[in-house]
């Protein structure tokens, strides 16, 4: 990953995502065993399986999700654009920018609904202060547009 504030995509990378021998424990469950994937950059794919086979796992594996977790152990390699992202010198925001993650459910941060709201736009809007009651504005906007406000 780049650890700058641009994303850079190497138009000679074949895969988007390259995993190998991938391997999650949840304390000492272990839920994904030696996963070794290719996905063609470019190409939609689909993860099928039944309740509990390891799909959201693995997708929030590409998004470092699972480390907010503190009993969460995870080993082998993921590549994204060619770019190992749990190597300890990649930065865990700019994975969590330039990858993106939509849930089937929503998975709020632990913390509060506004602060939930507010995350993306701090996180893209660096250097830039916005004051509580524009940020109070922000998040009232952007609750209402979904209607959630009331």
């Amino acid at each position: 990953m780049n650890t700058s504030n641009q994303t850079v995509i190497d138009d000679s990378v074949e895969y988007a995502i390259h995993t190998a021998q991938l391997n999650l424990w949840y304390g000492t469950f272990q839920a994904l065993f030696d996963i070794d994937l290719d996905i063609k950059r470019g190409i939609i794919t689909s993860l099928i399986g039944p309740s509990g086979c390891g799909k959201s796992t693995f997708l929030r594996s590409i998004n470092r999700i699972n480390e907010r977790l503190g009993y969460v152990r995870t080993g082998g390699l993921v590549n994204v654009f060619d770019h190992n992202i749990y190597d300890p010198a990649v930065e865990l925001v700019q994975v969590r920018k330039q990858i993106g993650m939509v849930f089937q459910r929503p998975n709020p941060l632990p913390m509060s609904i506004r602060d939930n709201v507010l995350f993306g736009y701090k996180l893209h809007s660096e250097g830039k202060h916005a004051s509580r009651s524009e940020q109070d504005d922000i998040a009232e906007d952007a609750l209402r547009q979904v209607l959630l406000w009331d």
